[in-house]
């Protein structure tokens, strides 16, 4: 049976307010009874709309005789506020309609006059219930950071002195409880421990008939951080506009290029590194943390939106550092910054770095390699990206923005970047850039976009 859509769900919310049974609603969407009762009892969510919610109700206030006596009162009303806490024989009236079909009080006549706690279906909010635990599911779960920096201790050394993962688990059963070899394994791969997996004893030995598909971020991480949780965070927090965070990818097994962007005055800042791994936006951080100062730093990045790549999911390494990572490793302060997570395939909810990437890409072209750049060379390029005018800011230029915004400091941070204010006429946003060795890699990559490299050797073969 294929999964319910918000249609489906908008449905079941009207069909239930116009006070239809299991069985009609069933008819209607062609599933089961049972079905349909699941789906309202998972996905109902308590309110306190309504008269008097604030109290409870006991279930014997018609018939009820008891007098409670109090050290403050001689004796309490039926129903009075702590009544229920000072009677014996309280018990909380529940509404029939909660303990059957529908089980909520979706079309109930006394829903506003009612003073019962009530529960509603709202199709919107089962919906995103719904995504959620599906996107969590199909990610796997990982240990806390303490539990990695325990196996980290025993499985690093002793993958470089020449063991394997199999054997390490083993021979540390209560360190590495639960956990397959294979589970460890792939953590290794993905980068969480400081070992490599071209430090074990037969890397590279066997031919990988398939790759190993990425692993997103684990359900752990992103548990308190989702897109709608952001939200409500917003609420309480007025004025913070999230920072957007993503990945260029130039070539497999190549170079990568994190990227960043504030969207309140379209400043963007890239970063060149050499794997896609979390400790590597770990180190980013540390120096944005070191360049920035922390009074700026909590401004500028007091909330972070990113996706789910497996080099943003050490949430906890971004949130806090190491005061002194020599002596106290294991010490930790806050940075007074949260990150949060995009709901998976919805580049939409990042919409200012996706379209910040349509102008990168006018000067990396995709499908080149970032091998042939250094960090200064995407300085410049980020330099002329940061002083071209905006339509999106009214034809203003996001340097002078950011400027403005933060005063010296702000001009200060970008100086230690290497970010300068390019003069209008002097605005690049073309592959010559950036020398023209990466022009002609750019161009290769152009005539292979369209086939017309592939074309020619065919051709030649003839």
């Amino acid at each position: 049976m294929k999964h319910m859509k918000l249609d489906d769900r908008n449905r079941l919310e009207f069909l239930a307010a116009c006070g239809r049974s299991a069985n009609q609603i069933a008819e209607d969407r062609g599933r089961s009874p049972s079905a349909i009762r699941e789906e309202f009892i998972k996905h109902r969510i308590a309110s306190d709309k309504g008269y008097g919610c604030s109290n409870k109700v006991c279930a014997h206030f018609d018939d009820c005789q008891q007098r409670i006596i109090t050290a403050t009162r001689d004796a309490l009303r039926k129903n009075t506020p702590g009544c229920f806490e000072s009677c014996p024989n309280f018990r909380e009236a529940v509404c029939h309609r909660l303990t059957k079909f529908p089980y909520v009080c979706n079309g109930c006549e006394r829903e506003r006059s009612c003073p019962l706690h009530k529960k509603f279906y709202i199709a919107s909010a089962a919906q995103a219930a719904y995504e959620s635990l599906r996107s969590l599911s199909r990610t796997g779960v990982r240990p806390d950071d303490e539990t990695i920096r325990k196996m980290n201790e025993i499985l690093s050394p002793s993958v470089r002195n020449g063991q394997s993962v199999t054997a390490i688990v083993r021979a540390n059963a209560e360190t590495f409880s639960g956990f397959a070899p294979s589970t460890v394994y792939g953590w290794l791969e993905d980068g969480l421990f400081s070992a490599r997996s071209s430090d074990l004893p037969y890397a590279g030995r066997r031919k990988k008939h398939h790759r190993r598909p990425e692993t997103k971020t684990n359900a752990a991480c992103r548990i308190g951080r989702t897109f709608l949780e952001m939200h409500e965070w917003l609420k309480l927090n007025p004025g913070v506009v999230p920072c957007e965070l993503d990945t260029v990818i130039g070539s497999i097994s190549g170079k990568v290029l994190f990227t960043m962007i504030f969207p309140e005055n379209g400043l963007a800042l890239g970063f060149l590194r050499d794997a896609k791994t979390s400790q590597t936006c770990t180190r980013i951080f540390n120096m944005l943390w070191e360049s920035a100062g922390p009074q700026l730093f909590r401004k500028l990045f007091a909330a972070i939106l990113t996706d789910n790549g497996t080099e943003f999911s050490d949430p906890g390494m971004i949130e806090n550092y190491r005061p002194d990572p020599e002596h106290n490793p294991t010490k930790l302060l806050p940075r007074g910054v949260k990150v949060w997570y995009a709901d998976p395939y919805c580049s939409s909810q990042k919409p200012h770095i996706e379209r910040f990437h349509l102008d990168l890409r006018r000067i990396l072209q995709k499908g080149t390699s970032f091998n042939m750049l250094d960090q200064n060379g995407v300085n410049f390029a980020f330099s002329n990206l940061n002083s071209y005018p905006r339509e999106s800011l009214g034809g203003k230029v996001p340097y002078d923005l950011f400027v403005a915004q933060h005063g010296d400091s702000g001009k200060a941070f970008l100086d230690k970047l290497g970010i300068k204010r390019i003069p209008a006429a002097q605005v690049t946003l073309h592959p010559f850039l950036l020398g023209q060795k990466y022009q002609r890699a750019a161009d290769r990559a152009i005539l292979k976009k369209h086939g017309v490299i592939g074309q020619r050797k065919t051709e030649e073969k003839k």
